[in-house]
């Protein structure tokens, strides 16, 4: 009875030990607090030989403090928990009391290791939440009151309270003071690498990470970038390249998961990640869950101030941006008005936008390239592929076209518009994504400026053009109204027009022509004539070049025979050489007339060309040139025929000929023709026709009975003969003759 009465009154000094060891430790603000204050507390009142607390962290025992000398709990009580006991966490263990057989515990081996003779353990459960255990341990055998059991688990449970409660302290005042600390040292209006450079710092020292570093999204690009300055030393790459349809933790390690020594948390603002905070301890180091909530309280606030912060400078560099395109504007007026030429036109441009461009014509000449110094070698690589591309360039329908890949840049072509028309094009290497609306802005205002000065120069050159043709012309007229003011003016361009002098009439014709479509077709032919001028200037400095009419015209000071005939071959041969160059397949129609003695031979020697340059297009379908002097009987048709007398012998003799061709399938005006020029050998006129003998014969027979002639009289033939002659001559008009 004494000996039961003896345990009930030590349990009741235990459980009234217990209570007030309760009642100081939620008392305590941080959990070391607590800690010491436990094991002190039972040290001191059990005059034990070891009392420690050790954590469960993930499946890991570990210690955490500890009162005793000579042990080495610090090792052997770090342990997996898969090698202990399964109801260590869960029940108060007393030994040697409640020895279990068989079973192999990593605990228990450890105990006896430190030589403890008796011990037993509190666990600190709380709400489904396990925290670990705490252990008291003796080295000379004591014996234990097991009916105490139960109230040391209502203790555990009761410490584990107190354990909960000072880390939620810890916390509150880790956020308090982050949240002093954030009124201290982040301000509005604060620079991007002021924010990252405290908030690196703070999640450094925060977490005694090694290194912390921010790493900032960037949409342009897709891809996050390091962003300075950092706190420590990190170890991952500057840039990195993302897919924006893989989550973060592709490119990340450890994002928001703790039990790492690398931990990533998001910067996100509205839903959107704008970067990432990543902190890294050494290899044998932890981030704690409590590291993790710190990190994300700091980085929540922090983001909201990033994002703030880069907003406030884009809006301040799309200022700057704004200024600077205004003096480049008001440089680009300044230039126009004073004449630059388009090359230091393109130089502004090019700095307006900050690309490297190309600059051509409406028939893909190019006029200026301006290139960046480190993307000089892209220049021939992207004016290939532009001549690759020429057609679906011309008839893109499109605002802008990009080119297939040149090279490492990307390339965009932008037509110049004037009122409705194509003036020429623009070329601008650059990415896509690079394209926002200020570009736009800027591109528009540098495809107007190109705009009026191809308008402003077209109108300067066609002013030129037509005084100079104005007053040229005038030679070319039947009656000379003022030979004087025309002598006056040809000394003002340095041409002496009473020398001796060659006149020259070029005709370019286009295969398939569109009857549709002629203003273009004879804009493309002015063009044409220009590119002729150029480089036939460089040919003969001498060569005046003029129109008449839809006519090209030559003068050329007159040469000795021995060298007329090989310089105007040479000529034609360059003309032929440069058009098949602009791969076009033009035919070319070149008549030279007779030479001028005074300066009323230039009409004669004009119409002399003019009729050359008839005869040439009739005989040589497929392009030639010929000189009025070499026509042998056309010249004496030419000299003794009345224009009138002759419409009227040809519409005669072959108008209803060419009425026939007009209304059917058969052309019976080109079968007589070559019917003649064979001088009537119906085999070789067939083979020529690529039709039967019998259908030559057939056709032959409705000629004669349209014309109502006999082929077979020579008088006759030698009058159809002299007809073509006239309508190859004076080059009538079909509606004329029929």
């Amino acid at each position: 009875m004494d000996q039961n009465m003896k345990q009930e009154k030590l349990k009741q000094k235990i459980n009234t030990h217990l209570r007030n060891i309760t009642r100081q430790l939620i008392k305590f603000d941080t959990l070391q607090e607590t800690l010491n204050y436990l094991l002190e507390s039972f040290y001191n009142e059990f005059t034990c030989d070891l009392v420690g607390v050790i954590l469960k962290e993930d499946h890991q025992l570990l210690p955490k403090v500890w009162i005793g000398e000579e042990f080495t709990i610090e090792e052997t009580l770090k342990l997996n928990l898969d090698d202990c006991s399964s109801n260590l966490l869960q029940d108060a263990l007393w030994w040697p009391n409640d020895q279990e057989e068989g079973v192999a515990c990593s605990f228990r081996k450890a105990m006896e290791k430190e030589q403890l003779s008796t011990w037993f353990t509190v666990p600190l459960n709380h709400n489904n939440k396990q925290f670990g255990l705490c252990v008291i341990g003796f080295r000379d055998f004591i014996p234990l009151v097991i009916e105490a059991e139960k109230i040391f688990v209502e203790f555990g449970h009761d410490v584990a309270v107190a354990m909960d409660l000072a880390k939620e302290k810890e916390k509150q005042k880790r956020k308090i003071k982050g949240v002093e600390w954030m009124r201290e040292n982040i301000f509005p209006g604060s620079s991007i690498e002021h924010l990252i450079e405290k908030i690196v710092e703070r999640a450094g020292k925060g977490t005694q990470a090694k290194g912390a570093s921010v790493y900032l999204f960037d949409e342009t690009n897709s891809c996050f970038t390091y962003h300075p300055p950092n706190f420590g030393t990190t170890n991952l790459f500057k840039t990195i390249m993302v897919e924006t349809n893989l989550p973060i933790d592709n490119y990340f390690p450890s994002v928001e998961i703790p039990g790492s020594h690398e931990l990533t948390i998001p910067l996100i603002v509205n839903l959107k990640t704008i970067g990432v905070l990543y902190v890294t301890k050494e290899e044998n180091g932890q981030f704690s869950d409590d590291d993790l909530e710190f990190l994300e309280f700091v980085s929540a606030f922090v983001s909201m101030q990033i994002e703030n912060a880069r907003l406030y400078e884009l809006e301040s560099e799309s200022k700057k941006r704004m200024e600077r395109l205004m003096e480049h504007h008001q440089e680009l007026v300044r230039k126009t008005v004073q004449g630059q030429d388009l090359h230091d036109i393109s130089k502004t441009i090019s700095s307006m936008l900050e690309s490297s461009l190309l600059l051509y014509d409406r028939f893909m000449k190019s006029i200026s390239t301006y290139f960046k110094e480190e993307e000089m070698h892209l220049q021939p690589i992207i004016e290939q592929k532009v001549m690759d591309q020429k057609q679906e360039i011309t008839q893109m329908k499109t605002r802008e076209f990009w080119l297939d890949e040149c090279g490492e840049q990307p390339c965009a072509v932008w037509p110049i518009i004037g009122g409705r028309d194509v003036l020429g094009y623009l070329v601008i290497c650059l990415p896509k994504r690079k394209i926002n609306r200020m570009l736009r802005l800027t591109l528009d205002h540098a495809l107007n400026v190109y705009a009026i000065e191809f308008i402003k120069q077209k109108l300067v050159l066609d002013a030129k053009e037509q005084v100079k043709e104005s007053f040229i012309n005038q030679l070319f007229s039947e009656k000379m109204d003022d030979q004087e003011k025309i002598i006056k003016y040809a000394t003002l361009i340095n041409w002496n027009v009473l020398e001796s002098h060659q006149i020259a009439t070029l005709s370019l014709e286009m295969p398939e022509q569109d009857e549709t479509n002629l203003v273009v077709l004879e804009s493309y032919k002015s063009w044409l004539w220009d590119q002729i001028k150029t480089k036939l200037a460089l040919y003969d400095l001498s060569i005046i070049f003029t129109r008449k009419d839809k006519e090209f015209i030559f003068i050329v000071k007159t040469l000795n025979n021995n060298e007329h005939v090989e310089y105007w071959k040479g000529l034609h041969q360059r003309i032929i050489t440069l058009l098949s160059k602009e791969r076009t397949k033009t035919k070319v129609f070149l008549g030279i007339g007779g030479k001028t003695e005074k300066i009323e031979d230039y009409y004669y020697c004009y119409v002399q060309s003019v009729k050359a340059k008839n005869v040439v297009t009739y005989r040589y379908p497929q392009g030639g040139f010929s000189f009025y002097d070499d026509l042998g009987s056309y010249t004496i048709l030419n000299n003794t025929s009345d224009p009138l007398a002759a419409e009227l012998f040809v519409k005669k003799h072959l108008g209803p000929l060419i009425k026939y061709s007009n209304n059917n399938h058969v052309d019976l005006f080109e079968t007589l023709q070559v019917f003649l020029n064979h001088n009537g050998n119906l085999r070789d006129a067939s083979n020529q026709l690529f039709i039967h003998r019998s259908t030559l014969e057939y056709r032959l027979e409705r000629v004669a009975e349209l014309v109502q002639i006999d082929l077979n009289d020579a008088e006759v033939r030698f009058e159809l003969m002299m007809a073509y002659k006239l309508y190859s001559l004076f080059n009538f008009n079909t509606e004329q003759l029929i």
